[in-house]
């Protein structure tokens, strides 16, 4: 019975190694989550149809084209809605590409690893 405890013990010990190993690497490494980019400026080309925008950034931040993948949005009003396509990027019913200036802000995901491939707008915030 004397024997078993230091058995017991080092099994205890041995179990709490791994659970501080596996906390501390999982701290350690990096995960797969994003914060995207916040960045205002001017939509000048849109197509609902497609999902796509040309964008202006405001000072020196990136301009380019993006797709816009988030279903979350905020109106004009600063009503959150949550699916469809942001209404300031809508173009008519029976045309889907609008080409006047709107403001927006965006929330920015950058791809890498795809350098032909649009930069992603999770969210829009749409100004007037």
């Amino acid at each position: 019975m004397i024997r078993q405890h230091p058995r017991r013990l080092q099994l205890v010990l041995l179990v709490a190694l791994g659970i501080v190993t596996g906390f501390a690497l999982g701290r350690l490494l990096p995960d797969d989550t994003v914060t995207p980019k916040r960045l205002t400026g001017t939509v000048t080309w849109s197509n609902e149809e497609f999902s796509q925008i040309a964008f202006d950034a405001d000072g020196d931040e990136p301009t380019g084209f993006y797709s816009v993948v988030g279903s979350h949005w905020i109106d004009a009003n600063g009503t959150r809605h949550s699916g469809g396509y942001p209404s300031c990027l809508s173009g008519q019913q029976d045309d889907p590409v609008r080409s006047d200036r709107r403001r927006v802000e965006l929330g920015v995901i950058y791809q890498e690893s795809y350098d032909l491939a649009p930069d992603i707008a999770v969210s829009v915030r749409c100004f007037g």
